[in-house]
């Protein structure tokens, strides 16, 4: 269940993070092995605590929480997804001209930027709202998976040639 609700939400998620990230390298990565999630080693995406829900005793009350979460953020987020793709759309279609109106393209563009703060902002919300709600020694714990899990990838990864 919190595994459907998730997808949307990672889609999303990536989406968005494309288009902040999309000029930047994607070299950089955490402990997590998150590539340009300044956040990832701090904060507990929902995916995690699914995949480790029994190692950390996760309750059924917390599961219904986060569920919750979830579903608020999908509703409150979907919207802005589509205004977000519209107003690129309408950048793109700004920008292709033989002359470019600048303020309009700029105007455009501070509209994009403030539609997708407010999608980051939901998802920032949502996940801290969802550390909340787990107890210090939950957080721990999934910690030392994440950390072991980046570990293991690491170890996994092939050598480069020499």
């Amino acid at each position: 269940m919190i595994r459907d609700a998730v997808r949307p939400l990672l889609l999303a998620g990536l989406f968005t993070l494309g288009l902040l990230q999309g000029s930047a390298p994607a070299t950089a990565q955490d402990a997590s092995g998150q590539e340009g999630d300044p956040f990832a080693s701090v904060l507990f995406p929902p995916e995690l605590i699914m995949q480790h829900a029994r190692a950390i005793r996760l309750t059924d009350d917390q599961r219904s929480a986060i569920t919750g979460l979830i579903g608020q953020v999908q509703q409150r987020v979907i919207g802005l997804q589509w205004q977000l793709a519209e107003q690129m759309q309408a950048l793109k279609q700004t920008l292709g001209g033989a002359r470019i109106d600048q303020d309009r393209a700029i105007d455009q563009l501070n509209r994009a930027l403030e539609t997708e703060k407010s999608i980051k902002q939901a998802h920032l919300e949502m996940l801290v709202r969802i550390k909340n709600l787990l107890r210090p020694e939950q957080q721990t714990e999934l910690a030392r998976l994440r950390g072991a899990a980046a570990a293991e990838r690491n170890d996994s990864e092939p050598q480069g040639k020499s």
